[in-house]
């Protein structure tokens, strides 16, 4: 697969081709069907398939969000889209320039000058341009002009069940954070087609684990949506090293260690059975299920006995 960083050098190798355009965070089952439709068409008229995302992500340049609310970060999406099949992606900084520039000229320089494709995906409720003026219905009036077609994507709706009541919620990013921040793993991970993971590198903590017998790597994860706090059942791959190929079962705590009046959220990961040192390492952190939320406890005994509770728990869902 092609990265593109400057849309300008991209032609040679993009023209023709079948581009979906939009965030794509989380890669989720929406977003694989809507793939899934343009590869057939790529397929078809024996073309390639590519992505045009934007980073940072638009939310994050406004300060929509003040805090992390990623479902995927850049390179994990690559990932994704590997396997997915897709030939080239082209990220778009998302900068001043971009977002004061007209419709036109970003269907113009971007797409019909840049990209050169034959056929756009984009969803019905994509906005662009300058104030966000620029909306389907003037791509598809462009693309007729310069003679490329606009294909238009309709949100997509499954049906959900929570608390044995069933709902029809579209796949969306936004419906999978906010199933996240309630602690509703598998929902979330149904919506994503895989369990939801994040990747970061293990940083020094106070290393209270190890003293009382059950060792954490501590991560920091503020790009990303904060999930509920609480205990969850994970898989861990060791990116970057001789580990890499093996993928480890743990706990981990996410939350703010109210027993040790701690305040930064930071998510502790404690691996079954793996005694080696794995400071400075990046780890990927599938979240599997959610075991309980986070409480204060009446001291180091007591927290003891139910981690060592929760690790039972855990190794019952993860042998499933």
């Amino acid at each position: 697969m092609k990265i593109f960083k400057d849309y300008r050098l991209a032609s040679k190798y993009t023209k023709n081709s079948v581009l979906v355009i939009g965030n794509l965070d989380g890669v989720h089952k929406g977003h694989q069907r809507i793939i899934k439709s343009a590869r057939n068409l790529a397929n078809k008229k024996n073309t390639k398939l590519g992505i045009l995302l934007f980073n940072p992500h638009p939310k994050k340049y406004f300060e929509s969000y003040k805090d992390g609310f990623l479902l995927t970060d850049l390179e994990s999406r690559f990932d994704i889209l590997r396997d997915q099949k897709i030939n080239y992606v082209v990220v778009l900084e998302f900068n001043k320039n971009l977002s004061n520039m007209s419709p036109n000229d970003f269907c113009n320089k971007i797409l019909f000058l840049g990209i050169k494709m034959s056929h756009v995906f984009v969803g019905t409720n994509f906005r662009f341009g300058r104030k966000r003026i620029g909306d389907y219905k003037f791509l598809y009036s462009f693309g007729k002009k310069k003679d490329f077609v606009v294909n238009p994507i309709k949100l997509i709706k499954t049906p959900l069940s929570i608390s044995n009541k069933t709902k029809i919620k579209i796949f969306s990013s936004s419906n999978i954070r906010r199933l996240l921040s309630k602690g509703d793993i598998k929902n979330a991970n149904k919506f994503l087609g895989r369990p939801w993971a994040v990747n970061s590198k293990v940083i020094k903590g106070d290393k209270r684990g190890r003293t009382i017998g059950i060792p954490t790597a501590n991560l920091l994860i503020t790009d990303y949506i904060s999930p509920k706090y609480g205990v969850y059942a994970v898989k861990v791959k060791i990116m970057n090293s001789r580990f890499k190929k093996n993928i480890y079962k743990g706990i981990a705590n996410y939350g703010i260690r109210p027993t040790f009046d701690k305040k930064q959220p930071l998510l502790e990961v404690h691996l079954f059975n793996f005694k080696l040192n794995i400071y400075n390492s990046s780890l990927k952190v599938s979240f599997i299920d959610y075991i309980r939320r986070e409480k204060k406890f009446s001291g180091i005994e007591a927290l003891k006995k139910q981690v060592k509770s929760d690790i039972s728990t855990a190794i019952k869902i993860l042998k499933k």
